[in-house]
Parts: C-alpha cells; structure tokens; sequence
C-alpha cells in the first residue's frame, strides 16, 4: 500500500465530506474543488493516470461553476466544454475498461455541479460514487474508494437534513 498516497486520500475525505453538509453551493463547490485536488494528486500517486487527469480537470471545471453566477462564466457551453474534455481526456488516457468508470463518474459530477440547486447536486452526485469505488480499489486508491462510500453517506445526511420534504399538516376545516 502507498502510504502517502492514502494520507493524501484522506485530506480528500475531510473536504469531500463536508462538502455535502453545507447548504450553500458556493461552500460545497469550494470543498468539492479541494477535494478533487487531492484526490487527483492520489490517483497519480498510484499511477491510476486516467482518474487523475479526470481530478484535476474537475478542480479546474468546479473552480469554472464556483463562477457561473458571473457573466465570463455564466454559459452553459463551460458545461459541454467540460463534458467534452474529460471525454477526451478518458480517451488519451485510456487505460483499459475501467477507465470508462471515472469518465461516467466525472461527467454526471460535472453536470451535477452545473446546477444551482443544492438537492439536485446531493441527488446527481449519489450517482457518481459507485463508478469511482470500482475505479479506486482496482488501483489500489483504498482511502479514494472509502471516500466514495462516505461521500454517498454523506449525501443522504444532506439530503435527508436539508431536502426532505415535510409533510404539510392538514387542517380539518379545509377537507371536504
């Protein structure tokens, strides 16, 4: 086990976590973009160059959506401008099949991250982690895998303390 790299993996932790607890998307976004730098720097510690190219380009596209309420940054082509770069990226790196894991992965955090809405970026993003599980245990990234785990933990927590809907209290005068 690459011990340094696991320690790396668990500053990502720390900062991927909190990032769900927050209901401001400026704070999410700003932990997430740490977060992917870390664990960009882990995955090329691990020589896992596809997932690692992947983190670094979301650094760069969550430093991008941290700006979109401005007008340099507004446009929903840095979306697909994104989308497509870690498609190439994916591409020139491509290692074997489960590179095609991170490249899901990235994409549908990029598009979770484009949105506004602090729920649909907790929703969308529960779907990222599965593919980035299976991703970080085949090269060895165990703290990257256990993030994974948690940050989906995570997720629900924030789900359910910040989006849950309640229930409406009904008032008997008002039934038909």
């Amino acid at each position: 086990m690459n011990l340094p790299a696991q320690i790396v993996g668990v500053i990502g932790i720390v900062f991927s976590l909190l990032s769900f607890q927050f209901s401001s998307r400026k704070l999410i976004l700003l932990f997430q973009m740490t977060a992917s730098l870390m664990f960009s720097l882990q995955l090329f510690m691990v020589n896992a160059i596809t997932g690692g190219c992947l983190d670094l380009i979301s650094f760069v596209r969550t430093l991008f959506f941290l700006n979109n309420t401005k007008k340099w940054a507004s446009s929903r082509v840095w979306l697909f401008v994104f989308i497509a770069l870690m498609v190439a990226s994916g591409i020139y790196t491509y290692e074997n099949g489960w590179s095609l894991l991170p490249i899901a992965g990235s994409v549908l955090s990029t598009v979770a991250l484009w949105m506004k809405d602090p729920k649909k970026i907790r929703l969308i993003s529960l779907l990222v982690g599965p593919c980035w599980i299976v991703y970080n245990l085949v090269h060895g990234a165990h703290t990257g895998a256990l993030n994974e785990v948690l940050a989906m933990s995570s997720i629900i927590l924030g789900l359910v303390r910040h989006d849950r809907n309640t229930k409406k209290e009904v008032n008997l005068d008002d039934r038909a």
